[in-house]
This record gives C-alpha cells, sequence and structure tokens, in this order.
C-alpha cells in the first residue's frame, strides 16, 4: 500500500524541538530527502540523531531569484519522488522551520498534489515561537495583533502597524537590513526584541538598540516589535 508524502517541519533549530510524530516519521521513512547548500545541510544535523545517513538523499536547494531555474529543481525532485512512489517506498522531505510559513518547499507539496500524489504535512515549532520563548515575552496579549512579514520593513508600514496596536515579527531581517535600521533610527521609542540563530548552539538575544544597530545580521535573524504600551515587557 502506497504510504502518502511527509513533509516534515524541523522547527528553528534545536533537535530536542522536533515532534515525535516527526521523530516517529524519519524512523519509518525509507527514503529522506534532505535541503542542503554548497554540500552544507543544517537539515541533517538537526536529524542526525534519529535518523540513518543512508536514508538520506541530500537535494541542492540554491537561494536564487531566478524563478525559472527554481522551477526546474523542484521539476526534478517531484520526479524523483513520483518514482520512489511508485516503488511504494515511505518518503519524508525534510523542511526547516515550519512548512505553512514561508516555506519554498511547499511549491513541491502542490506539485506531487497536482500530480494525484497524496501528501501530509506534519508542523513544527516556527522560529519566532521559539524566539518568544526564549526571551520569556507574551508573543501576543489582550488586544494585539500578530503580523508576521517576510524580509520587509517599509517604514510607512512599521509605522501603522506599531501605532495600531500591531506586534510586528519581521523574518528574513538580511533582506530588509537598511530599511529596518532606518526606521529604528527614527523611531528609537519602539520596542525592538532582535534575536539569531533561534534553536542553534548559540542563539543571541537583545533589546540594546546600539547593538541592533551595530550588528551584522546574518539570515537566519529576526526580530519582533513591539507597541509603544505593552504590559508585557
Amino acid at each position: 500500500m502506497k504510504t502518502p508524502v511527509s513533509f516534515l517541519s524541523l522547527g528553528p533549530g534545536d533537535p530536542e524541538q522536533l515532534t515525535i510524530k516527526v521523530v516517529k516519521t524519519l524512523r519509518e521513512a525509507d527514503i529522506v530527502v534532505v535541503p542542503c547548500t554548497h554540500r552544507q545541510s543544517r537539515a541533517a544535523e538537526i536529524i542526525g540523531e534519529w535518523c540513518d545517513e543512508e536514508k538520506m538523499h541530500y537535494q541542492e536547494l540554491p537561494m536564487q531569484k531566478d524563478r525559472a531555474a527554481v522551477n526546474q529543481i523542484y521539476d526534478n525532485i517531484c520526479q524523483q519522488v513520483k518514482a520512489w512512489y511508485n516503488e511504494e517506498r515511505q518518503i519524508a522531505i525534510l523542511v526547516e522551520g515550519d512548512i505553512s510559513i514561508y516555506a519554498s518547499v511547499h511549491y513541491i507539496l502542490d506539485k506531487l498534489k497536482c500530480q494525484g500524489i497524496p501528501v501530509n504535512q506534519q508542523p513544527g515549532i516556527p522560529s519566532f515561537i521559539a524566539a518568544a520563548a526564549m526571551a520569556n515575552l507574551s508573543l501576543v496579549s489582550q488586544q494585539e495583533r500578530l503580523v508576521i512579514l517576510p524580509g520587509e520593513a517599509e517604514e510607512a508600514t512599521l509605522q501603522r502597524l506599531i501605532s495600531s496596536n500591531h506586534v510586528v515579527v519581521i523574518m528574513k531581517l538580511s533582506l530588509c537590513t537598511d530599511a529596518l535600521k532606518a526606521f529604528l533610527r527614527q523611531e528609537p521609542q519602539t520596542v525592538c526584541h532582535y534575536f539569531e540563530n533561534i534553536g542553534c548552539a548559540k542563539p543571541f538575544h537583545t533589546t540594546e538598540l546600539a547593538e541592533i544597530l551595530s550588528r551584522q545580521w546574518p539570515y537566519f535573524s529576526l526580530c519582533i516589535l513591539y507597541p509603544k504600551v505593552n504590559n508585557t515587557l
């Protein structure tokens, strides 16, 4: 009997934050598709304790804006996964973070569905949830609203959101470094929690504006902006 292709959310990076269901699926899988970039894979490090190396099939997922080239890569992965599926292999495809939040691998899931291949997605802990826990924050409370931005930090948008009682999570900070730093310089009273490498061996968190502005923001960074009045801080 053919088993649906599973998309496993690995969370922010800490192997101990995998769900029990994800670990169980890893152990039962025949094939585990592991994303990598330049032959390096953070995903492989996360699952190493629970998955045999011989199951792992590394797939290069370069970060590029050429959508035609990226779609060709996705098509190639889908063809391989379809072949394994027709052989009645149990397949797991790894996703750093959560499959439902800005995960480019979701394009593969959609392509498989269009080809009539059953899929399921298993949730994980999003990085901003792990960040809030690390800093002992109430992410949102009372009448606050949560907005998640994917590497966008237009000054007018941020001012509108902050002034209307929104808590703003900005992911992929390396894509909007200049714009967000300019906003923080102009609005220094905004409460900003800045995080790096959540779920990794040496995570970093600060609310000191000077420290935030002076740092070189890496790819694995995010911030949480709070309204000026916040009773949880």
